[in-house]
Parts: C-alpha cells; structure tokens; sequence
C-alpha cells in the first residue's frame, strides 16, 4: 500500500548529528510565534513537507531554512512526507504574501497546501486518457492575431487584454498556452467562478489532453489533493501541465511556470475574504514576476485598478474590439420603471420585456433572466422620480434597519429616520428595493406556464446540475434560465436572443465606492450573453434610475467613457487607485461593545499623520454569526503605514483587510 511519508528510519542518513531547522505551519496559532524550530538526523531540503509534534497533536509543518543549534531543547521532525518540497518561487511567494497582506506566514501556507496530505489514499480508478485534438481549427481573426503578436513580441509581459464579450479571448490564451508547452513550460488559466470551469476545461482539455488539471470548488478533499499531488510529482520530473481553476490554483506547484492568465480579471471573487485576504491579479503579478512568466489579464470590462495601470505604462493594453462572429454587440433597451403603466402583468417584468420573452420562445430561442445576488431590500428609492436616499457626508446609499425603522451610512455611522415622502418630489412612493431569484422564477412560470425553465444561483450551483443546465442549453433543451452572477460571465450560449435585467438598481445603490464601477461591469456582462449565435440579440435594462451613467454607459457600450468619468471621480474622492484603503472590522457579543472598542482604536489612528479615517460605524450586516461587526476605513497615500496598522492589530475580535474591493 502507498504510504503518504517515510519513516525516518528509511531516510538516507547524511551524518549522525541532528540538524536544526525553522518550521513554518499551516496550524492556526495565535502565539507570538511564527515559527518553529525542530531537529532531525536526515538533511532536509527547503521546502520539505514534514510532520511534527506540537502539544499531543502532530501537525505539518514546512522547512523554512537550516539553522545554528538552538539554547533550547527542541523536538523532533516526526516524519518526512514523501513529496517533492515546494518549489522555490511557491516559497518566496508565500513570504511576500505574508508581508503585503500583513497575513501570518501559517494562514498563507494554509493556503497553499490542499488538507488532507497526510491521508492515505485509495489508488484512484484508471480514467479514460482524453486525447489532445490540437488547437481548434478555425482561422484567427485579425485581432487574435495582432493581440498575439504583441504579446509574442512585446518587451513587457504584463499584458491587460481587453475583448468584447464573443471577441475570442479563450482562443488567445489557447494559442499563447500551446507555444508555452512546446517551449517544456507550464501555464496557469485562473476562472472567477466555477460556472465558467466546465467550458473553458473542455475547451483547454481538447486542444491539450491529459496534461490539463482542473480543480474547483466542488470537488472532494480527496479529488483536490489528487490535482495538487499530480501537479507536485510533475514539477519534480520537470514536465509541463496546464491548471486551470479558482483563485487558489494560483499556488498550484507546476515546472517551468511561463503563463498565467487571470480570466474575467475584473471579478471580485479573485479577492479572498478570509485570512490571508489576498487579490489573485496583485498576487499572480507577483508570481509571474518571481517565475518571469507572461501574466495576461483578461476582461471585457477590465476594473478601473487595471485599466489604471494600464494608463500609467505598467502593463501593456490591447484591445479586442469585434465579436468573432462579426455580429454588432447588442445596445439595451432601458426600461423606466417609475412608469407604473409598463406593470400590467407582473410587478416585476414589465411589459416591453414580457412581450420579448413570449416572442423569443414563439421563434424556439433562448432568454436569460438576471437578478443581483445582493438582492435583500437595503437602499431606499423613490418610485416616481428615481431619487435615492444619500448620506450627507459620503455621497453613499443610506441602508434602510427595518429593526431600528432608520436609515444607516455604513461608512461613516450617519443616521435618519425613514422619511414617509420623498424629499425631492414629495411623492408618498418610496421603495426598498430587494427580490430573490426564487421569487422571480415562481413569476415567470406564472407568466409562461408552458416554458421549460431553470434557476441557476448559490443554491443551486452543484456540479452535477451545472452540467445539466448547460447540455439543456446546448441542445435547446431550456427556454428561460434565471439566475445571479454565476449566470453573467464567459459563457457562451449561442441560441440565447434575449437577455432581461430585473432590477439594475441592486448593486448600483449599495453603499460602497466601487457599486457603480461593479454595476456596469455586471451589466455589460449579462449583456454580452446575448447575440452570441447566429443573429444579433436584445437587452432589457429594468431600472428606476434609468440616467445613471452607468446604466447609461452599460446599455450602449461605453466603457470608455464610463471608465474615464468614474477614475476621475474616484481621484477627487481620494478612493483607489489613487489611494491604497485599509477596512478594520472588530467583532463583539454586543453592538455598544463593538462601537466602544472601535472608537478607542478610532481615536488612536486619527491622531497619527497622513491618514484619512472613517467611523466607527456598524458593518453593512452588522449583525453576524451571533457577533456585532463594526468598520473602521483608512486610507493613505502609502501602502506602508496601513500594512504597519494592519500587522500591529489585536488580533482577537479584530481583522484587516489591505486592498478591500468594497466598504460594506
């Protein structure tokens, strides 16, 4: 039976004389400690996975280095796993991430290494060997191939590769992934969400066969460790693989790494909300500067942080303007829906958008329905002129606490109660705007009872029904499918003519500088799932604001102008990429506890110079987990005084997060 480590006793023994060596855990330890100094008789290599002892338990533990014999009698290395040590660059990467993440070096290696490497594993039924057929055989279009050419040719290799929805960006990293291979290197592909996975596997899987390792969110402990083992034993006999996956295949080890690419770089699921609170596109930068791999970020509606570095000369841009099929990208129809008379039917669909879905099912094509995931009732609009409910200090959305029946600023704790009128117009019509997916999929099989309908959000999302919406989709099996932004992104549905947003308001009145950056991205997305066949598609735009510019700018494709007005905005407003933000969040068994324990750190850090400070205020759900969540946000010029804040934190009841992607 295949053991997961050696004895000791098996090792090769290069001298009598115990050696000594810092060890680096993936344990959770909340000691001053972050590292660990143990003996053994064998010479181990950095980045040796071994077990050791600490208290009764025996736990994993990576070389750090060799080092002197310390004044302290230390224990024992308990065994040696038999893996090949992580790789150099893995190393040095960790260590940098601990540091610009103000992380501790256990929760980066928690991260790196998959659970369950000491398991012993039953040997895996022998799978059927999926052949490669080669790159797809379909011509390049003029832009892949001056985008390639330039990536190719370039001196630079942080490429921002900006393509429409349907331009054929996949067949890019395709291309750019088979030259890396024949040159013996490896390449990373990083998928924002586990939807996408199956497409883009199959398309990599194809083209290259076996050397391809997909992994996901999905999969079992064992299944992962299988991935993370195939790719360990293929960087010790030095042969190339492709990985494809979420966030955490950024850490995957893999030899001769000379391509990452980062796919729908914009997304906010590459930021992880959890120790170590890294961003996969800063961090892939890293690895890809560590490996001197080429690093290609790709989007259609890149974030404003990469479109500014772009600006300023640090990465290359390129531009991928017509969809591959040469069909214009459909222009959206915005509906008003301050105008009462379009809900005849429904309080939800309107008309104009009922009436496209009816049509689009009589003609045996295809409608995607979007809702925002954040669809609970939160910010506060009038019905008949459209006004939200601003805080007076920070332009943000007030959120409504139907607990407290008050309005809330969860930037800087502003409070008002509810008015009964509009301020504006004095229209007794104010809103809270909210709905859900499953909701909206009991209205629609009201409205279209003899539909075939499916509904594809967090609830939903297994791989096994994954799979079986998309092969419905594929053979014409669906007329409607409702769903969240798992729903919005790289999907490629050719029967799909129609695409309806419920609400565009959701997101875009959140409380959080980057809502309507997020907003258009999203609707450009959802967008861009239409028209992608053999005949132009349509969009509905269902809003109560139907002049924000960036429903305006989503429903006719201006990212440009978009993009330009909103980094202005955000250089006057001092939020990033102008400034680097750093959020403080304290938790408590009570909400005074929490406001008072802020304050006092509040205080402390107005005092100190260059720093901007906002709150203390209650978190956008404050209350969580039987725990009170307050904020604090800082903002600096400078990164090193938010990583010395961030590093120096009590660590009990409060966390940091360096680079957040929103304030809630």
């Amino acid at each position: 039976m295949h053991l997961p480590y050696l004895p000791l006793s098996s090792i090769l023994i290069c001298t009598m004389q115990p050696r000594y060596y810092y060890l680096i855990t993936p344990l959770a330890y909340t000691g001053a400690a972050k590292a660990f100094t143990y003996h053994s008789d064998a010479s181990l290599a950095t980045g040796q996975i071994v077990q050791i002892p600490i208290g009764r338990r025996q736990v994993l533990g990576v070389i750090e280095k060799t080092v002197e014999k310390p004044a302290f009698t230390t224990k024992a290395v308990s065994q040696i796993l038999e893996l090949p040590p992580i790789p150099n660059d893995l190393q040095a990467l960790s260590h940098w991430t601990s540091e610009y993440y103000a992380s501790s070096p256990s929760s980066v290696w928690s991260a790196i290494l998959p659970s369950g490497l000491t398991k012993t594993r039953r040997k895996p039924a022998t799978e059927t060997a999926k052949s490669a057929q080669g790159l797809p055989g379909a011509p390049l279009t003029a832009e892949q191939t001056v985008a390639l050419n330039h990536i190719n040719s370039s001196e630079k290799t942080s490429f921002l590769l900006q393509g429409v929805t349907g331009s054929g960006k996949t067949r890019v990293y395709l291309e750019l992934a088979a030259k890396n291979l024949a040159a013996g290197k490896s390449t990373i592909v990083l998928v924002p969400e586990i939807t996408l996975t199956p497409q883009i596997v199959a398309g990599f899987e194809q083209t290259f066969g076996d050397i391809v390792l997909a992994s996901h969110s999905k999969l079992t402990e064992a299944q992962r460790h299988r991935i993370w083992d195939s790719a360990s034993q293929a960087t010790a006999e030095k042969t190339p693989r492709i990985v494809i996956g979420p966030r955490s295949c950024l850490f995957m080890p893999v030899h001769a790494l000379g391509l990452i690419v980062v796919d729908e770089c914009h997304e906010s699921s590459y930021k992880q909300d959890q120790h170590p609170r890294y961003h996969a596109v800063t961090t892939a930068a890293r690895r890809a500067q560590l490996t001197g791999a080429t690093l290609v970020l790709g989007s259609a509606t890149p974030g404003l942080n990469e479109l500014y570095l772009a600006k300023i000369g640090r990465i290359e841009h390129i531009l991928m303007k017509t969809r591959a099929n040469k069909i214009a990208q459909p222009k959206a129809k915005i509906i008003d829906m301050r105008n009462k008379e379009l809900f005849k039917l429904s309080k939800f669909i309107t008309q104009p958008l009922y009436e496209a879905i009816a049509a689009t099912i009589a003609s045996n094509r295809q409608s995607l329905l979007y809702l925002n995931r954040r669809g609970s009732a939160s910010s506060q609009v009038c019905g008949e002129c459209g006004t939200v409910t601003l805080c007076p200090n920070c332009a943000l959305p007030l959120t409504f606490h139907a607990d407290l029946m008050k309005l809330i600023c969860h930037h800087c704790n502003y409070r008002v109660t509810s008015a009964a009128i509009c301020p504006s117009c004095g229209a007794a019509d104010l809103k809270l705007i909210g709905g859900g997916t499953k909701r909206i999929e009991a209205e629609v099989e009201r409205l279209f009872p003899q539909a075939r309908i499916a509904r594809l959000d967090r609830d939903s999302a297994t791989l096994p029904y994954l799979k079986k919406v998309f092969a419905e989709l594929k053979s014409g099996k669906l007329d409607i499918l409702i769903g969240t932004q798992m729903i919005a992104k790289g999907l490629d549905l050719p029967a799909v003519d129609t695409v309806g947003i419920i609400s565009a308001d959701t997101m875009l009145h959140l409380p959080d500088f980057s809502a309507a950056e997020r907003t258009f991205q999203l609707l450009s997305q959802v967008s861009g799932r239409a028209g992608r066949g053999d005949r132009a598609g349509q969009v509905f735009i269902q809003t109560y604001t139907p002049d924000h510019p960036a429903i305006q700018a989503a429903a006719t494709n201006s990212y440009d102008a978009f993009a330009e007005a909103e980094l202005a905005e955000r250089d006057a407003l001092g939020y990033p990429p102008y400034t680097f933000l750093l959020k403080l969040t304290v938790a408590a068994a009570s909400s005074e506890s929490a406001s008072r324990e802020a304050a006092l750190l509040a205080n402390h850090l107005k005092i100190l110079p260059g720093l901007r400070v906002a709150g203390p205020a209650p978190s956008f759900i404050e209350q969580q987990a039987g725990k009170y969540h307050w904020l604090i946000t800082v903002a600096a010029k400078q990164r090193g005084p938010l990583i010395n804040i961030a590093s120096q934190l009590p660590t009990e009841h409060w966390t940091a997060d360096l680079d957040p992607i929103n304030l809630l």
